[in-house]
């Protein structure tokens, strides 16, 4: 599979409407596995990266589902080709720093994710939309299982799995939620909730990895990597953590809803605004528009023809592909680009039949 082919596919993280309120994007459970007899990749020279990759690659390309898959040596990949797969979360930064002897291996029709030689030998993401931990979860096991069935992996009776950072050997499992949270980013409430997450073990930082603060409003939440045979009481644990954070964000909004200063319906109108009249749009601008559309679409201050599911679906592609356009589109330094991204909001809202009303208020 071609890279282009890859990033013009429609995989949307879709919210979970019936138990999230929209709040809840994706949800992603990380593996690490490392083979024994190697230097971990942090400790690596060119000889020992090409020796992990000639042990694993065949093994990954072999099994079902992946002989198509797009395959990548990392020093083949450009700049604005790793940032867009960054965007699309399909990419770790650390990845995205990596050269020769590093692949990516993405297939275009299963949940999966492979980086060899990332921060440990082999890194597997497996994601679902919404919150779906549990299929996540049964997805990656599986896998687990059929690469246990040729390979062998490091692993210590006492401590479990073992990883470059010895304090995260276990089972080798990590979670991740992909958050929107417009209501608490509006509300400047983001600090908060970034300390009191400290103190339960639980860190969220921005989902755009190379803009350092809440553009458009998407957060990542991950847990740290736990005992082996804890991926239970861990996912228990951390599906309380993010049940809170939606209990939060929903509350806000209905708390910014009601207030008599109507700065909620305000601030969306004027994201409403800009995307219907602007024709200049920075990628910023339109991520931030783009997020209050959403959040406005939840709260029946813009309503579509189409059902709601059909038109978050719209929208999350919509600023995906717009951002990932930006990030390949960087290296050229276009000029008319923020021309064309303005033509392309005013399109799509042409495109989906819609009214923006304030029968909320």
């Amino acid at each position: 599979m071609k890279l282009e082919t890859l990033l013009s596919s429609t995989r949307n993280w879709t919210p979970d409407r019936n138990t999230t309120d929209g709040v809840v994007l994706g949800s992603i459970v990380r593996m690490v596995r490392n083979l024994p007899g190697f230097p971990f990749p942090g400790w690596s020279t060119a000889e020992s990266r090409a020796a992990v990759a000639e042990q694993l690659l065949p093994v990954l390309r072999g099994m079902q589902g992946f002989k198509t898959a797009f395959c990548s040596e990392m020093s083949k990949l450009s700049y604005g080709q790793r940032r867009a797969l960054l965007t699309r979360k399909q990419l770790t930064p650390c990845m995205a720093a990596r050269q020769d002897g590093c692949y990516i291996i993405i297939p275009q029709r299963r949940p999966f994710i492979m980086m060899v030689n990332e921060e440990e030998h082999l890194v597997v993401h497996a994601f679902r939309n919404g919150l779906n931990f549990e299929d996540c979860v049964q997805d990656i096991q599986e896998l687990d299982d059929t690469l246990q069935e040729e390979l062998n992996f490091a692993h210590s009776p006492r401590h479990g799995y073992l990883t470059s950072i010895p304090a995260e050997a276990g089972d080798g499992l990590q979670l991740y939620c992909l958050l929107h949270l417009p209501a608490l980013t509006t509300a400047n409430m983001m600090n908060q909730v970034t300390k009191a997450l400290e103190k339960l073990h639980v860190s969220i930082s921005p989902y755009f990895s190379d803009a350092q603060d809440d553009t458009g409003h998407l957060f990542v939440l991950f847990s740290i990597p736990g005992p082996e045979d804890s991926i239970d009481e861990m996912m228990d644990a951390f599906l309380d953590v993010v049940d809170h954070i939606v209990l939060r964000e929903v509350q806000v909004r209905r708390k910014l809803l009601a207030e008599p200063g109507l700065h909620l319906q305000d601030t969306i109108a004027r994201a409403y605004g800009l995307l219907t009249n602007c024709r200049r749009l920075s990628i910023k601008e339109l991520r931030d528009a783009v997020s209050l559309l959403r959040l406005g679409t939840l709260m029946g201050i813009v309503t579509w023809e189409e059902e709601e599911r059909e038109i978050l679906i719209a929208l999350n592609q919509f600023g995906l592909d717009q951002a990932c356009e930006a990030a390949l589109a960087e290296e050229t330094g276009d000029p008319q680009l923020c021309l064309r991204r303005a033509t392309a909001a005013r399109e799509f809202l042409n495109k989906h039949p819609h009214s923006f009303s304030d029968n909320t208020i």
